[in-house]
């Protein structure tokens, strides 16, 4: 267990132990836990206001909170609230960006964010399509080591539960700073391997929500994009890449093989042989079909284009987001080794008691052979809970662009689970597909808040 666990703990207006100071400065990082810590709650939200000059104008809070003091883990948090609404009423979206090792800010600045970094003129503008239209959204750096997040004691989350545990931390501390977001609705959004820690916050805020002595956090639902969930029913890419014309038989045969016995070896526990297995089968993916898994039809080979990163590294940029001074960078591979072996086990269990409680929406692109919407579906379908018959049984139907009136997306709601297939996109639907992304998510809020 995390030296944090007695954090967690506190009463909601102190946290156990003190600071010496205020350890803020105007130019260097905006640490929220000791203002929270101090009753200067007033100082915290004035102090860590950004300045809208370098972002289109657009309103934002930054700043880090700290998860865990014996490590000294701060954990980077910038907030947007939706504009000209009431905050208490709007639904907030926490998002984290998946991995492990990617940074959240990745999200903000490419997918779903109010603002776009345009590269060919080395300037931010407004997004035309964003989540934060309609709600507030929270992007983190998490875990500790991921983006601007940073360990000071240079240890690192090892396990999916520490990461869970930060969080509900973090989150609440971030409603003692904004205590108007307490009765905002909640949705807590992912995409791939972030489908872990989704499900692993939504997990701790569910136990939080169970002791009758803490104050319940008003949790609505889980959103998971392209989620690595459960790896023995999403290891079937071979069946995949033949539908998709990427392998003829007798690759996917071969790649096939390789499936089965990482399957088998998942299934027993070897879960050293299992990621060689895997890994092979991947590798033999690549081999024959050297295409970018993420978007098939892509003809761009790299994961991502991060052009936002060298504006990130600016020193004016940093002190206005009240960063600690570094080397920002999208991907941070220790993160990632630290996190691997997290990648084999599945987070089925925790999604199944989720769904008791909480509305969970899991949508795929079309054209991800990473985490393709046909594995998916084993999983989906694998799924145990009460309404999982009701859900089998549901009608698929199609979703109209609103303006266009295009097919866009393929949905199935049954009970608390929607899945949804969205037409022409990848591995990060809402940057191929903002608007199909836009119209999903507006669906699933209106339905669970």
């Amino acid at each position: 267990m995390l030296g944090v666990v007695s954090i967690l703990l506190y009463s909601c207006t102190t946290i156990s132990g003190s600071w010496d100071g205020v350890r803020s400065l105007p130019d260097g990082p905006l640490i929220f836990t000791p203002f929270i810590e101090n009753g200067e709650i007033e100082k915290a939200r004035e102090q860590s206001e950004v300045d809208p000059s370098l972002f289109a104008g657009v309103k934002s809070y930054a700043g880090y909170f700290n998860v865990n003091k014996r490590a000294q883990w701060n954990l980077y948090s910038w907030f947007f609230p939706a504009p000209d609404r009431d905050l208490s009423s709007t639904p907030l979206i926490i998002w984290l960006q998946g991995g492990p090792g990617y940074s959240s800010l990745h999200s903000l600045f490419e997918e779903i964010g109010p603002i776009d970094y345009l590269y060919y003129n080395e300037t931010v503008a407004k997004r035309n399509i964003t989540w934060g239209s309609d709600y507030s959204l929270l992007f983190i750096d998490n875990p500790v080591g991921v983006g601007f997040s940073y360990s000071e004691s240079g240890e690192y989350v090892t396990n999916i539960d520490e990461v869970g545990e930060c969080l509900l931390n973090l989150l609440l501390q971030f409603q003692e700073v904004f205590p108007e977001m307490k009765t905002a609705p909640l949705f807590i959004a992912g995409q791939s391997y972030g489908g872990k820690y989704v499900t692993s916050f939504g997990r701790y805020i569910h136990r939080n929500n169970l002791d009758p002595k803490k104050k319940k956090i008003n949790l609505k639902g889980l959103a998971i994009g392209d989620g690595w969930i459960d790896p023995p029913t999403l290891l079937h890419r071979s069946e995949l890449g033949l539908q998709l014309g990427l392998l003829d038989k007798t690759q996917a045969d071969m790649i096939n093989y390789m499936e089965k016995l990482a399957r088998y070896y998942w299934a027993n526990d070897k879960f050293e042989l299992y990621e060689k297995a895997a890994q092979a089968g991947l590798d033999m993916l690549h081999i024959f079909a050297p295409t970018n898994l993420k978007h098939i039809l892509s003809d761009i080979i790299v994961d991502v284009l991060t052009y936002y990163e060298e504006f990130l590294n600016r020193p004016d940029v940093q002190r206005a987001i009240h960063v600690k001074t570094m080397q920002y960078s999208y991907f941070n591979p220790v993160v990632e080794r630290e996190l691997k072996k997290e990648t084999y086990q599945t987070s089925k269990l925790w999604l199944e008691v989720l769904l008791e409680h909480y509305g969970v929406l899991c949508y795929n692109g079309q054209l991800d052979v990473v985490v393709g919407y046909a594995p998916s579906k084993n999983t989906y379908r694998s799924l145990n809970w009460t309404g999982a018959q009701a859900y089998r049984d549901a009608e698929r139907v199609p979703l109209l662009d609103p303006d266009t009136g295009a097919i866009n997306s393929f949905m199935k709601l049954g009970g608390n689970f929607m899945d949804v297939l969205v037409r022409g996109a990848g591995h990060m639907v809402p940057k191929d597909k903002p608007r199909a992304a836009k119209q999903i998510i507006d669906i699933f809020i209106n339905k669970f808040k």
